[in-house]
């Protein structure tokens, strides 16, 4: 079973979403404390996949192994299937931190451009 908390900068913003947005939230979360990461709609994925010709690249990098970030196209507005119509992809996607039996949901963003989560989210 895996527990789910959120960050507390995501915690004190969630209340000002949309109602649509915190029941896709709220979804997500119901689904991966049943069953883990299985059957997810949106395409889930570990945040690592910068261009080895980004500027940033290391300090990127640094940030994802630290804190272990991942984040999943959440379906807002709504989901849209890939090119390859492998797994569908959405505009947002929410950020969070995985452990061994948790995982921290600390932001959310569009995408594209994919941006990491401000540091001070992460603590």
């Amino acid at each position: 079973m895996i527990k789910v908390e959120m960050g507390e900068a995501f915690r004190s913003e969630f209340s000002n979403y949309p109602s649509s947005d915190k029941l896709k939230i709220a979804q997500f979360i119901r689904h991966v404390k049943q069953y883990g990461f299985e059957g997810l709609e949106g395409k889930n994925r570990r945040s690592d996949g910068f261009s080895n010709d980004d500027p940033l690249f290391t300090q990127k990098m640094d940030l994802v192994k630290k804190y272990n970030l991942w984040h999943y196209h959440i379906g807002i507005p709504n989901y849209e299937k890939s090119y390859s119509g492998d797994y569908k992809t959405s505009e947002y996607v929410l950020h969070y931190m995985k452990g061994d039996d948790y995982i921290r949901i600390v932001d959310i963003s569009p995408h594209p451009p994919f941006k990491l989560p401000d540091e001070s989210y992460l603590k």
